[in-house]
């Protein structure tokens, strides 16, 4: 009888191990709060959370628990935010070593009832000037090479527009005025960091009777490709928070 007490004490002390079923449901628990912020950040798809989710809940054990955050959860449940591939390939041609010799400290064009472009690869000025006077002014940064220190683009426009596009992941830094027109940026894409070491552009200017606009865009992406790629991010994030809110419900219970 004495030793049966002694055993049962022993099992029940302050900090012993947990018993199975409780730490497996204490991992389940953990391993979707990490799907749930992994969908979040757009890091899995709408099917890949699904079915993520779905092992979860279906796993008798703890290795059949780790197929469900494999290749995703590396060192705890925080998952750092990464740019898209596309972006970081971007930003490296943008970075390659280009002598300073190389880089023009003055560039200018001007757009006088036409149109003029920085298309492609070309390596921008230190300070570069766009006049648009009832004209188009294109200046593409998505595949340009920037030289070393900061590149400034000052554009100016005059019953015209002037484009700028930018890869995601670059440091722009845009700042103008317009008068009865409009001088601003456009919302990138959320789901890009951008990097303490990143290319710096900075822009200003004037916009009278016209506009200046700065648009991020993925490398090889038009405007309408853009429009809907944000579109469907848009719809999966929404469609995210309503699963994980669902999921969060359904645990409450």
């Amino acid at each position: 009888m004495s030793a049966r007490k002694r055993s049962g004490g022993a099992v029940g002390r302050p900090g012993s191990a947990p018993d199975p079923e409780t730490a497996l449901a204490e991992a389940k628990e953990e391993s979707i709060d990490v799907l749930a912020e992994c969908f979040a950040r757009d890091l899995l798809t709408v099917e890949d959370f699904e079915r993520r989710v779905s092992i979860v809940h279906a796993a008798a054990s703890m290795p059949q628990l780790a197929k469900a955050v494999d290749g995703i959860r590396t060192g705890g449940p925080a998952v750092p935010q990464v740019p898209e591939r596309a972006s970081v390939e971007a930003l490296q041609r943008m970075t390659p070593d280009v002598p300073a010799g190389r880089v023009r400290a003055n560039d200018r064009a001007i757009a006088l009832f036409g149109e003029t472009k920085r298309v492609g690869r070309w390596i921008p000025a230190r300070q570069n000037t766009f006049v648009a006077a009832l004209g188009t002014a294109v200046i593409d940064l998505r595949e340009a090479m920037l030289g070393p220190g900061e590149c400034r683009i000052q554009a100016i426009t005059f019953m015209g527009s002037v484009e700028i596009l930018v890869p995601p992941g670059l440091h722009v830094q845009c700042a103008g005025s317009a008068i009865l027109g409009s001088f601003g940026e456009q919302p990138g894409d959320p789901s890009t960091m951008i990097e303490l070491d990143a290319p710096v552009v900075r822009i200003d200017g004037l916009a009278v009777l016209g506009s200046v606009e700065v648009h991020c865009r993925r490398p090889g992406e038009s405007k309408k490709q853009a429009k809907r790629r944000l579109k469907l991010e848009k719809k999966e994030a929404r469609r995210a928070r309503q699963l994980a809110e669902r999921e969060a419900r359904r645990r409450l219970r």
